[in-house]
């Protein structure tokens, strides 16, 4: 067994959104590198954690249920991802809100491939996985998969600066949705918002000035791409704006995103349980 660094990893993807591994795999991963606590913080979906927490509590791995929603502005590129940690999963505005992105991040994913034909890309066989499965929740990682699958690209990156980045020739923008929108959705689910890999941000000093404001939580201070320099900065910034620290790998399975990463970054024991602490306190406000 791989003796794991951490905790608590509260950051992963199941094939609920953009992941590899479905819910079920991705537990028994976790346990495999000696996680005691897991987030399944999927991208704009909370469809895979029903099935995380039957396995999780058959596997003794403490399933934080979370999910990622993808926020941005209309006047600027810049996305920002706001995750949210011990939701309520049933709450309704959240899960109208994320119905209204599955249909529309569905409706993009066929434009995309629209545009990818015009290149001359055979992409029919995607388009008919995509039909088959219209409850899933579409992004760009699918079909970059596809193309390094049918050896239009050699890896997913290629696939990213070729044809799917803004101002590359099949790139379609995300419907946008607020920062505050999201955080406020968060809230409403009883859970608390973190802003998602901070140091990812571009131009992360200029976004915050439109950030700073808003009713945060936390940031996720530990994450797989931080340098132990920006660790630093953004744990500096959580302590002064008296936000919790949270972490995770943003792992995406063994043939995704963060390769090996599972468990590599996130939270220790004493750390977790003052997140718990925080969410057992806003419960007894709420």
């Amino acid at each position: 067994m791989k003796k794991n660094i951490v905790y608590a990893d509260l950051h992963t993807h199941s094939t609920a959104s953009d992941g590899t591994m479905t819910p079920t795999e991705l537990i028994k991963k976790a346990k495999e590198v000696g996680l005691a606590v897991i987030g399944i913080t999927d991208h704009d979906t909370i469809s895979g954690l029903e099935e995380a927490y039957k396995i999780g509590n058959k596997e003794n791995v403490i399933v934080v249920p979370g999910i990622e929603i993808s926020c941005g502005w209309e006047d600027r590129s810049t996305s920002v991802h706001v995750l949210g940690l011990f939701i309520d999963s049933k709450c309704k505005s959240l899960v109208d809100m994320l119905e209204e992105q599955r249909v529309s991040r569905f409706h993009r994913a066929f434009k995309i491939l629209d545009l990818l034909e015009k290149e001359g890309i055979d992409v029919e066989e995607l388009r008919e996985e995509f039909k088959a499965t219209p409850e899933k929740v579409l992004g760009r990682p699918h079909i970059a998969r596809y193309l390094v699958r049918k050896g239009v690209v050699s890896e997913m990156q290629q696939a990213f600066e070729k044809y799917l980045l803004n101002g590359r020739p099949a790139y379609v923008p995300k419907q946008k949705v607020d920062p505050e929108y999201g955080i406020k959705l968060i809230h409403e689910a009883g859970g608390l918002a973190v802003l998602a890999h901070p140091g990812l941000i571009s131009e992360f000093d200029e976004v915050w000035k439109r950030l700073e404001k808003l009713d945060w939580d936390g940031l996720e201070v530990y994450y797989s791409e931080h340098s132990n320099s920006t660790v630093k900065k953004f744990q500096t910034l959580a302590d002064s704006k008296n936000l919790l620290a949270t972490g995770g790998s943003d792992y995406h399975g063994e043939n995704g995103k963060h390769v090996g990463r599972l468990g590599t970054a996130g939270l220790s024991k004493e750390q977790f349980e003052k997140i718990v602490e925080k969410v057992a306190k806003k419960e007894i406000v709420d």
